[in-house]
């Protein structure tokens, strides 16, 4: 079913897609209002492998455990980042632009 016709119910994060769509996400002791999406390889991990990760894509504050506003396996503290533990479509955005249009 494609993302827009899902409606806002929180997903478990497992289905979360992965082809660098914006989705909002539910973060353990970040709220649910965090856009993020995943950037597939994107980065580089600490051998030196391109890899892809969860990011956020939007101008806020990412958990401490996120180094660099990025979801790691293992951070660079040498911890594992708090994973998102659900998702949903980020809602259409209305503009005085768009209203009128038909």
């Amino acid at each position: 079913m494609p993302i827009d016709m899902m409606g806002d119910e929180w997903r478990d994060f497992d289905s979360a897609p992965r082809d660098g769509t914006e989705i909002q996400a539910r973060i353990p002791g970040h709220g649910s209002d965090n856009v993020i999406a995943w950037q597939a390889d994107a980065f580089m991990d600490s051998d030196e492998q391109y890899c892809g990760g969860w990011a956020f894509t939007r101008d806020q504050e990412p958990p401490d455990s996120w180094t660099d506003g990025i979801c790691w396996e293992v951070n660079g503290d040498g911890e594992k980042s708090v994973q998102p533990e659900a998702w949903k479509p980020l809602k259409a955005r209305v503009s005085a632009s768009t209203i009128g249009e038909g």
